[in-house]
């Protein structure tokens, strides 16, 4: 039989594992029966029989032993336990966290137990898919390809090199068949100011699928009087002028059939940029949709708050309405529009607009802000994010949102937005980005 143990996944020392069978076993555990179930469901029971056997005092540990695994389950998020095996065909362990599990005694314990022998039957409940090791992500953009030790990520994303708000991972490389767990690792670059909110999204593209443009640049859309600045994404923003406190169009961007069609019906954030960031208190901005020239959504307003560098508007879904995408989906315009109550001409300036993707999603609500060069750790398995600096732990910033993960895609895509504690959104920021990622199988 494989090789079997019980023990906690970060946990790095041997000695920490309860071996189940084979060699290096504690002393008063003989052997173990181990029914393996698969499911297709997220978890699966399973039976395994602990044979016992020692003096009294040596199986009284192992008992121990297992009944303290049992009771720690669910009281320590960061340390999950974990069934572990060894998998001929992978040549390493694999690991499926235990979510439930009870300790029996077999027929007859009571007499047995006293002369030093007896089974137990541990009835647990695992995770369906078992996961390796953590295994370093190769991450790319045009200012690296294939890189492991950091890829930097600036606020924007224009048409110089290096001057990306987003990485790819080649997915087509890793041979995935399930979805992968990735533990992202950010580390504030950016020295003049903390990293407050910031927010990364994700979307699989297969083969044969660009990467789609998902910053709209203000001066590409229609409207508005262009200014260049070099402090600007792609040199350039739109200033917009307007009277009255009726809803102004501002501008809009059409997106293309391809770009539309890659979003397969999946929600996304936009982030729209303020290039200066607006005075008034009475300022409001919304999203609507077109196809076909015709009006087929009109987003909720979102206030915008006094001298904030950006405003994050309400979530869509594009294309709008369920489409077999059998064939590409219509062009879907995007509209801005600003409704402003105070008195005399009102005038905006924004840089840009991005459309945020949610398959894998998460933003990160500022509590302290992260400092320059400390490390924020999203913790894929783990399912828990916290911030690492000097050494030290702490709770920077809270997590909301989906799990970040890879498909079986030909490609995944990320894009980053950063913000600071004074509520801009300056597109010098830069974080740097490693990853690792645990592959997964039903079978190992």
């Amino acid at each position: 039989m494989t090789e079997l143990a019980i023990g906690y996944l970060n946990r790095s020392d041997e000695n920490s594992w309860l071996k189940l069978n084979g060699s290096g076993l504690l002393p008063g555990v003989v052997s173990s029966e181990y029914d393996f179930q698969t499911s297709s469901e997220p978890e699966t029971q399973e039976n395994l029989r602990v044979n016992l056997r020692g003096s009294s005092a040596q199986v009284r540990i192992a008992i121990d032993l297992l009944e303290s695994f049992i009771q720690s389950l669910g009281k320590e998020p960061h340390q999950p336990l974990c069934l572990r095996l060894w998998s001929a065909d992978q040549a390493a362990y694999v690991y499926a966290p235990i979510r439930q599990a009870v300790l029996q005694a077999e027929k007859g314990y009571l007499l047995s137990q006293p002369s030093g022998s007896c089974a137990l039957n541990l009835r647990l409940t695992r995770d369906s898919l078992f996961f390796s090791s953590e295994l370093p992500l190769p991450l790319s953009n045009s200012s690296g390809g294939e890189i492991i030790t950091g890829l930097t990520l600036l606020n924007h994303d224009d048409s110089s090199l290096g001057h990306d708000n987003w990485c790819t991972v080649n997915t087509y490389n890793l041979g995935i068949n399930f979805p992968s767990l990735v533990r992202f690792e950010v580390e504030n670059r950016y020295s003049s100011s903390l990293l407050a909110d910031f927010w990364l999204g994700g979307l699989p593209c297969q083969a044969g699928e660009s990467r789609p443009s998902l910053n709209l640049e203000a001066e590409n859309g229609t409207g508005g009087s262009v200014v260049s600045h070099s402090l600007a994404s792609g040199g350039k923003y739109n200033q917009y002028s307007w009277s009255g406190s009726d809803w102004q169009t501002l501008s809009s961007w059409t997106l293309s059939p391809v770009d539309v069609s890659l979003f397969n019906g999946g929600s996304l954030t936009p982030l729209l940029r303020f290039f200066t960031p607006s005075q008034s208190e009475a300022l409001s901005l919304r999203l609507l949709v077109s196809v076909a020239g015709v009006l087929v959504y009109e987003g909720p307003l979102s206030k915008v708050s006094k001298a904030q560098g950006f405003v994050e508007l309400e979530p869509l879904s594009l294309p709008l309405g369920s489409l077999p995408l059998e064939n590409y989906a219509s062009p879907h315009q995007l509209t801005l529009q600003a409704r402003q109550t105070d008195t005399g001409t009102h005038i905006l300036e924004i840089d840009d607009l991005l459309l945020l993707p949610h398959q894998g999603f998460a933003h990160y609500h500022s509590l302290t802000g992260l400092p320059y060069q400390a490390r924020l750790i999203d913790g894929g398995a783990l399912q828990q994010s916290w911030t690492l600096q000097t050494g030290l732990e702490s709770k920077t910033h809270h997590r909301i949102g989906s799990t970040l993960s890879l498909t079986q895609a030909y490609q995944q895509h990320f894009w980053c937005f950063q913000t600071d504690p004074a509520g801009t959104a300056l597109i010098s920021r830069s974080i740097s980005l490693k990853a690792w990622y645990r592959k997964q199988w039903r079978l190992p």
